[in-house]
C-alpha cells in the first residue's frame, strides 16, 4: 500500500506534464529542475509550451507589420494664402472717396460757381424827374430816404417812404422805387376805385395793407436761387383794402366767388397787369395764397407775366 502511494506520488508530475502538452507534435524531454529555477533552486517555472499550427503567425500580416507606415502630408492648405474677399457695400474706409463721390466732386470743380449779384442799379436821373413829377401829379405823398445797400444785389438807389398812394389812402410808409410807387397809384385811381365803386357804392378805400415792400431776400423767401424784385425796391405786396367803414377786403382765393366782394377782387386784379409787368394773384401758387403780389420786373419786348 504504502509502495503504490509513493509510485502515484513519483508518477503525478509526469502525468500533469504530460495533459498540457499538445496532442499532436513530439513531447520535448523536461529539462533538468536546476535549469529552471532560479538561483539554482529547485521546481523553478516550466517552459512555455510550443505554439500549434493555428496559433503560428501570419507571414502577410508579418510583411504587412515590417512595411512602416507612411507620416501624414503636412497641411498645405492651411499655408495657403486666403483669396481675396469681394468688398460689401458700406465696407468703404473712412475718409476714402466712392467713385461717385469723385465724379460728384469733379463735375462741382467743373462747374463755375453762379456770377455774383448785380450791384445796386443806379437811377437815370431823367427817369426819375419825370417819375416824381408823376407822383405829384397823382397826389401821392412820400419823402425820400437814403441809398440802400446791403449787398448781395439787395438795394435802392433813390428809395422813398410813401404815406398815402393817392390822398386818403394810407400805405403806412412802405419803402420802394418811384416807379413801383407811380404804378401804385394809377393803379388805383384807374381800376381799383373805379371798380369798388361799381362793387361797394357806398364806400371807399382808405388804406392798403402792405405784405412785403422792400426786403432783402429771394424770391418766395427760399434759400436758393434768384433775388426778388422785393430786394430792389420794384415789388409790393397787397394783403386787403381797407374800407372806410372800418371793414376790410381781404386777399384770398376767389376764382369761385360769386359776391360782389370777389368780383370785385377779380377785377382790381386783372387791371393790376395794365400798370404793373407782374402779377400774382392769391391762389397762384403756393406761395401767394393771402395776397396780391405786384412787381415792375422790366421783360423783353414789354412782356407781362399775370396770373
Amino acid at each position: 500500500m504504502q509502495r503504490s502511494i509513493l509510485f502515484l506520488v513519483l508518477c503525478l508530475p509526469f502525468v500533469v506534464g504530460a495533459a498540457a502538452l499538445p496532442r499532436s507534435g513530439p513531447v520535448p524531454a523536461p529539462k533538468p529542475a536546476e535549469e529552471n529555477a532560479p538561483d539554482g533552486q529547485a521546481g523553478g517555472k516550466q517552459p512555455p509550451a510550443e505554439q500549434s499550427s493555428d496559433d503560428q503567425p501570419d507571414p502577410a500580416s508579418e510583411l504587412e507589420a515590417a512595411v512602416p507606415t507612411p507620416e501624414p502630408k503636412p497641411d498645405t492648405e492651411a499655408a495657403k494664402p486666403a483669396p481675396p474677399q469681394e468688398a460689401k457695400p458700406g465696407d468703404e474706409k473712412a475718409g476714402e472717396d466712392k467713385p461717385d463721390d469723385k465724379d460728384e466732386k469733379e463735375e462741382q470743380a467743373k462747374t463755375p460757381p453762379p456770377p455774383p449779384p448785380p450791384p445796386v442799379e443806379k437811377e437815370d436821373a431823367a427817369a426819375l424827374k419825370a417819375c416824381l413829377a408823376d407822383l405829384a401829379a397823382l397826389g401821392t405823398k412820400y419823402k425820400t430816404a437814403t441809398r440802400i445797400d446791403e449787398g448781395e444785389g439787395c438795394g435802392i438807389d433813390q428809395p422813398i417812404e410813401v404815406t398815402e398812394a393817392l390822398p386818403g389812402i394810407d400805405t403806412g410808409g412802405a419803402q420802394m422805387r418811384c416807379e413801383t410807387a407811380r404804378a401804385l397809384g394809377h393803379w388805383l385811381k384807374d381800376t381799383v376805385q373805379p371798380a369798388l365803386k361799381i362793387a361797394m357804392p357806398d364806400r371807399k378805400i382808405s388804406g392798403i395793407t402792405t405784405g412785403s415792400t422792400y426786403a432783402c431776400r429771394l424770391r418766395n423767401g427760399a434759400s436758393t436761387g434768384k433775388i426778388s424784385e422785393h430786394a430792389r425796391g420794384n415789388a409790393i405786396d397787397v394783403a386787403a383794402f381797407r374800407l372806410d367803414d372800418g371793414a376790410e377786403v381781404t386777399m384770398k382765393p376767389r376764382h369761385e366767388d360769386g359776391t360782389m366782394e370777389g368780383a370785385f377782387q377779380r377785377t382790381a386784379t386783372a387791371g393790376a397787369c395794365l400798370h404793373f409787368r407782374t402779377v400774382l394773384s392769391p391762389g397762384s401758387d403756393a406761395a401767394h395764397q393771402d395776397h396780391l403780389h405786384l412787381d415792375v420786373l422790366e421783360r423783353d419786348s414789354g412782356y407781362r407775366y399775370c396770373r
